[in-house]
């Protein structure tokens, strides 16, 4: 089987300044928190009022980190690579045996893009995600590799199950994305994948927070997918009860 492969590099300044502008200030979750819980020197580009003087401030922020916090980065990327590249191939297999499908031909690599930014974006028509250059635990950054790289997968099975979802409903807020972010960690903590992680994989607090049948709906959802016939049919069971609870998901 033909398997991507990561490829690790720098984020673009200009998209690095774009997502954390995106996070500070267009964000309904409040997701700017975690950026200045690392970045508290960000803070006073809040009491700007304009986005040009905005996006100046996080320019100059940017560049001047990344230039002291230079060796520290590479030496990360330098660990990331090294753990990594251990459990590459056999890790993308089992997540082709578990979702049934194959990777894509023409997509000959994945990039992951080093960052500043503690929120991991990831990007369908690139293939290409965010991935944190400062993880307390460095194993954590296979839980990033892992997650947004099933995404990916996970979407063109999405498009094979369901040939007529527009390509608009695989970002936030839309329900099928909310859906496809819930299943990425149950599909991780599986007994498949779930040895090539230190810790279980995290939901999103505000997920763990929505209510169905008395539980949470990754314990809802974890239940559908431990009880699956195939992944296939999983995938079909899960949209129909998500949409039946779809308000409560409208954060």
């Amino acid at each position: 089987m033909r398997i991507p492969i990561v490829k690790f590099s720098s984020v673009p300044t200009v998209l690095e300044m774009d997502c954390i502008y995106g996070f500070l200030f267009d964000n309904d979750w409040g997701w700017g928190r975690y950026i200045l819980k690392r970045h508290p020197r960000l803070k006073p580009v809040l009491g700007l009022k304009k986005k040009a003087d905005r996006m100046a401030f996080i320019r100059a922020y940017v560049l001047e980190y990344r230039r002291k916090k230079k060796e520290r980065i590479m030496r990360q990327k330098a660990l990331y690579v090294s753990i990594w590249k251990k459990k590459e191939r056999a890790a993308f297999e089992q997540l082709s045996k578990v979702m049934g499908t194959d990777w894509p031909k023409k997509r000959k690599s994945i990039r992951a893009l080093i960052s500043i930014n503690p929120i991991c974006p990831r990007f369908l028509d690139t293939w290409s995600f965010f991935i944190f250059f400062n993880y307390r635990n460095p194993s954590h950054a296979v839980e990033t590799i892992l997650h947004e790289a099933c995404h990916f997968l996970y979407f063109k099975k999405w498009k094979e199950v369901f040939p007529a979802a527009k390509r608009r409903t695989f970002e936030s807020p839309h329900i099928e994305w909310h859906l496809s972010e819930l299943l990425a960690p149950i599909i991780l903590n599986g007994p498949e994948l779930r040895p090539f992680l230190k810790k279980k994989a995290a939901f999103y607090e505000e997920h763990e927070a929505v209510k169905i049948k008395g539980v949470s709906a990754p314990v809802y959802f974890t239940k559908l997918y431990e009880r699956r016939e195939s992944f296939e049919s999983f995938l079909k069971e899960s949209y129909r009860e998500i949409k039946k609870y779809k308000k409560r998901f409208a954060f």
